[in-house]
């Protein structure tokens, strides 16, 4: 452990840090609904930011890395020492770790599995609970499916108020099963799921038809229509051809249409109105859309 150095706690985890070292460590957090990560960067910043975290307990972290590092990590005791590259990611149980050193700089996001998150998705799936993720107190592997799923919740550290519930639940979702399955002991079993019923498809949409400016979770449109969240997921997607994320930013761009055309409102009242977090999001995702701004879309119409 660092002896010359200062200790920086970062959501419950102790960081040792060089008191030599002219890198500052930057922390910032991400949550929304069971969506809860963190940006680790100690590098060249100036100036030292340490995010408020809720607290990380019984769970385990995820920690993609973004530049080379070496570091060491002591969990119960017994230490790990790493050289990793970019693209690498360590598994830990959080409770269990006595202190993470920063021998040099490093930026990583680390995403976050509860354990009553991992039993809830087993009990969905209606299938033994997970016993370990991993196969060592502190897991070092390679994996472009965690690079790429770190890569896909990036952007919203810088703009927080674009992140949906409905994405994150969905997010939180597909991460936690993957985890369970691929470096766990879930079960493979799983039996096969049709689509919705007449009334399951109307009652999900209508539910994300009035809440297209708030959002609404996943778990609570997989509880109306009386299935697990994995069932619901499945066969939404089966039904509709999208999943339940893409059908609600496909509806938010057609009631934007609805009201453009009426003239009324600004672009800032219509992304407010349709659940995007500013003008500028409105706009991006309508281009995308559509392939014209709203302007230009409110003019030749």
């Amino acid at each position: 452990m660092v002896t010359s150095g200062r200790l920086v706690e970062v959501a419950t985890v102790p960081l040792g840090l060089s008191a030599r070292s002219m890198l500052t460590l930057r922390a910032r957090a991400l949550f929304k609904s069971r969506l809860l990560m963190a940006e680790v960067d100690y590098g060249e910043h100036g100036v030292e930011q340490n995010a408020e975290f809720p607290r990380w307990e019984d769970a385990f972290s995820i920690g993609i890395r973004y530049r080379p590092e070496v570091s060491e990590t002591s969990v119960h005791g017994k230490r790990f020492d790493f050289e990793a590259r970019a693209g690498f990611a360590h598994i830990l149980y959080l409770s269990a770790v006595d202190f993470v050193d920063f021998s040099s700089g490093r930026h990583s996001i680390e995403m976050v599995l509860p354990r009553a998150f991992m039993r809830q998705i087993a009990e969905d799936l209606e299938v033994p609970a997970v016993t370990h993720l991993g196969n060592d107190a502190c897991f070092l592997t390679f994996d472009p499916v965690l690079v790429s799923m770190a890569n896909r919740i990036r952007p919203y550290f810088d703009d927080p108020d674009m992140l949906d519930t409905l994405y994150a639940d969905s997010f939180m979702w597909a991460f936690g099963i993957y985890m369970m399955s691929r470096y766990g002991d879930l079960a493979s079993h799983r039996p096969y799921v049709g689509g919705l019923s007449t009334w399951q498809e109307r009652l999900a949409k209508e539910l994300i038809e009035i809440n297209l400016a708030d959002g609404v979770a996943l778990e609570e449109l997989a509880r109306c229509c009386d299935l697990r969240v994995s069932q619901f997921a499945h066969a939404f997607r089966r039904s509709v051809g999208l999943p339940p994320y893409q059908w609600l930013i496909h509806r938010r761009v057609t009631r934007a249409t609805d009201l453009l055309r009426g003239r009324r409102l600004s672009l800032a009242e219509i992304a407010n109105q349709c659940g995007f977090a500013d003008q500028a999001h409105f706009t991006r995702v309508f281009h995308k859309r559509v392939g014209v701004a709203p302007a230009v879309w409110r003019k030749q119409n």
